[in-house]
């Protein structure tokens, strides 16, 4: 027969504790017995300390990406806005006084097209320079050192005697306005939490177009006063004032530090400013962003699976910049030409920069929310159909300023859409390198467009046919955009795999 069951007395919980310390347990195994107390405080240490080493252990990568939108990430973003906004206004400055170097010293059109493009050659270099660097040293210093620097150049500048001078200064202003711009979004997209990242990056692009705005309505006011130099010696001085406050104020990435192990205080000081008691000493860090040991960030990019993705990025933002700059470059002569003043063509040309600004943030927001090459295409597709109703319709002053805030608002927000994709896909040991590298590359693009303006502004084509030719760049841009999206979707998921293993 079976064995009955004894029912166990009911007891309350303060017998049942009191008991405790009679009763013992066995441990399954060879081990002595124990009292209930005893085995209660061994489980509980084991769990302390389990607990401990959890907490000891801190994920930035999933720290940053997870964190709310606080005052320290308005702090970057405000930070890296008036980088770009000084950036703007230097690199569009030349297009704002061509028209007076013309009048002053008496020099034709083509022949200011080498300084034109002198300045984006140098904004070429010091992207393809900047973003290594940064990945070696560190974003802060690269970002702080380039504004110092540019802000120095563009100051000697306002003392060229000739053209020859004038071409090399633009040239090494260039090189520092191509090592900040690139590497100060960069930055903040490291910052950035995972679902503002698009548009914190779009938003601080918007301080180029504030930028070259501000340098539109300014020149209207300093030329006519106090002669081009004027502008020069602003986009000297300000940004050498500004390298100092950056110098205070301006945290390295957290990412970086926890990639290269260095700086160990400095990572646990800039984590407990975004959110306080978040880390100290005993905080082992983790990165979800492993090294590639032995393999160099520019060979990285451009082997598999990156290699499409890259060459997309350089195809599209080469194309975007060459009508950008076409524009930023020759706008003002164009429309001067076209029976309008210069003060008239600077309001035009500023107005394109206004649309931009705009622009920048709406496509910051949609790509955060929609697929990122899709948006871009959708914008540039609008880009292409107002340049065609640009070139085929004449307008009054007002309606001219309305068609180009339009186009402006479509190509220079996919021109930083393009920054956007690159800090979004690459990964953090190759995001500097790859952002400056395709914003170095797209450079050049740049330069053809200053070049392609000038030549055939020397065939005298006419307006309509000037704005019809950007429909070329514009369309090319478009197709990069569909092979880099595709690519993109294809290779993320099997990076943030391997990131996991």
């Amino acid at each position: 027969m079976p064995r009955k069951r004894l029912q166990q007395p009911s007891l309350s919980w303060k017998q049942r504790a009191r008991a405790g310390r009679f009763m013992s347990v066995r441990i399954t195994g060879s081990e002595p017995v124990r009292p209930l107390h005893e085995a209660v405080r061994a489980r509980t240490k084991i769990n302390k300390e389990t607990q401990m080493l959890a907490a000891r252990q801190l994920n930035v990568q999933e720290f940053l990406d997870t964190r709310p939108f606080s005052a320290f990430h308005w702090k970057i973003m405000v930070l890296g806005l008036a980088v770009l906004i000084l950036d703007g206004f230097d690199v569009v400055a030349m297009g704002f006084i061509a028209p007076a170097i013309i009048r002053d010293w008496k020099v034709g059109q083509v022949a200011l097209g080498p300084v034109l493009s002198m300045g984006l050659f140098g904004l070429a270099i010091g992207a393809l320079t900047g973003g290594p660097l940064a990945d070696r040293f560190g974003r802060r210093k690269v970002v702080i050192g380039a504004v110092f620097f540019f802000g120095l150049m563009s100051l000697l500048s306002s003392w060229s005697p000739n053209l020859a001078v004038l071409s090399l200064m633009r040239f090494l202003t260039g090189l520092g306005l191509g090592a900040s711009q690139p590497n100060a979004a960069t930055l903040a997209s490291e910052y950035a939490p995972k679902k503002y990242r698009s548009m914190m990056v779009t938003v601080i692009y918007c301080g180029f177009t504030l930028g070259a705005a501000g340098g539109g309505f300014l020149s209207t006011y300093l030329i006519d006063r106090h002669g081009w130099q004027s502008i020069l010696l602003v986009g000297g001085v300000v940004p050498i004032l500004f390298a100092f406050v950056l110098a205070f104020v301006l945290p390295e990435s957290a990412k970086f530090l926890a990639m290269k192990q260095g700086g160990r205080n400095a990572l646990v000081r800039v984590l407990n400013q975004i959110e306080p008691s978040s880390a100290d000493a005993s905080t082992m860090f983790v990165a979800a962003e492993r090294a590639q040991a032995g393999r160099g960030a520019i060979r990285l990019m451009v082997s598999k699976p990156h290699r499409a993705v890259t060459l997309a990025l350089w195809v599209g933002l080469f194309m975007n910049l060459m009508t950008v700059y076409f524009l930023n470059s020759w706008l003002p002569i164009i429309v001067t030409g076209n029976h309008f003043s210069l003060s008239e063509a600077a309001l035009v040309a500023a107005m394109m920069q206004v649309g931009g600004t705009l622009g920048n943030v709406v496509i910051g927001w949609e790509m955060d929310r929609f697929r990122a090459h899709r948006v871009m295409i959708g914008t540039l597709l609008a880009a292409s159909v107002f340049a065609v109703i640009l070139a085929r319709v004449s307008f009054t002053l007002a309606g001219l300023m309305t068609m180009v805030f339009l186009l402006g608002y479509c190509t220079n927000s996919t021109n930083t859409g393009w920054t956007a994709m690159a800090a979004n896909y690459y990964p953090t040991e190759m995001r500097a390198t790859g952002t400056s590298w395709m914003t170095g590359i797209g450079r050049f693009g740049a330069i053809s467009g200053a070049y392609v303006g000038a030549i055939l502004l020397s065939l005298n084509w006419s307006f309509g046919q000037l704005i019809m030719s950007l429909t070329i760049p514009i369309g090319a841009a478009i197709v990069a955009a569909y092979i880099g999206g595709r690519r993109s979707n294809a290779v993320l998921p099997i990076l943030r795999n391997a990131a996991s293993h």
